[in-house]
C-alpha cells in the first residue's frame, strides 16, 4: 500500500494529571494505524488518551517526505506557551517563596493550559485567554485574516475532514 500511515502513539510514562506530560514523555506505544483518508479518525482516537500524538509516516512515496507529528493531545491541555513567553519577557525578578522553593509567579504561569492551537508559526498549546487575545489582534491587524488561525487544531481538522465527526 502506498500513501500515508497515521499512527496514534500514546505516552505510557505519565498519569492522568496534565502536568505529568510537560517534560520528556516516553515510552510511546502505537495504539492504532490509519491509512490516507482516515487521518481524522486518528486525530479523534488520540483524544481518547491522556497524552497521545499522531505521526504521519510516508509509505512507498517520494523519499523527500519525512515522518512528522501532525497532531498532539493532552487531556486537560498542554502548558500555554503564550502565557509563559509573555511572563518571561516581562518578569525581571524571580521571587522564590520559602515553603515551596520556587518562584510563585512562575509556578502560577505554568498552570495555564489549553488545547493544541493553530498559529502562524505552526501549532502550539494555548489557553482560552491567549487564543482569544491573539485571534482578536490577528483580525484587527490583518487585511485578510485567516479564519483557521488561533482556533483549536481539532476544530480546524474537523472542518477539513468535512465535518463528519462530532
Amino acid at each position: 500500500m502506498k500513501g500515508w500511515s497515521y499512527e496514534v502513539q500514546v505516552c505510557e510514562s505519565g498519569g492522568g494529571d496534565p502536568t505529568d506530560h510537560d517534560g520528556e514523555c516516553g515510552p510511546w506505544t502505537r495504539k492504532s494505524m490509519h491509512w490516507n483518508h482516515d487521518w481524522f479518525e486518528a486525530f479523534e482516537k488520540a483524544t481518547l488518551y491522556d497524552h497521545a500524538l499522531v505521526e504521519a509516516i510516508p509509505v512507498g512515496i517520494d523519499p523527500g517526505w519525512k515522518p512528522h507529528v501532525t497532531f498532539e493531545h493532552i487531556r486537560g491541555g498542554g502548558q500555554c506557551k503564550g502565557c509563559w513567553q509573555r511572563y518571561v519577557n516581562t518578569q525581571s525578578e524571580h521571587a522564590v517563596s520559602e515553603p515551596c522553593g520556587q518562584c510563585q509567579p512562575c509556578a502560577d504561569t505554568q498552570k495555564r493550559r489549553g488545547p493544541l492551537t493553530r498559529t502562524p508559526f505552526g501549532t502550539e498549546f494555548m489557553c482560552d485567554d491567549c487564543r482569544t487575545m491573539f485571534r482578536r489582534l490577528h483580525v484587527q491587524q490583518s487585511r485578510e485574516p485567516d479564519k483557521r488561525l488561533y482556533r483549536t487544531a481539532l476544530e480546524v481538522a474537523r472542518e477539513d475532514a468535512g465535518g463528519e465527526a462530532n
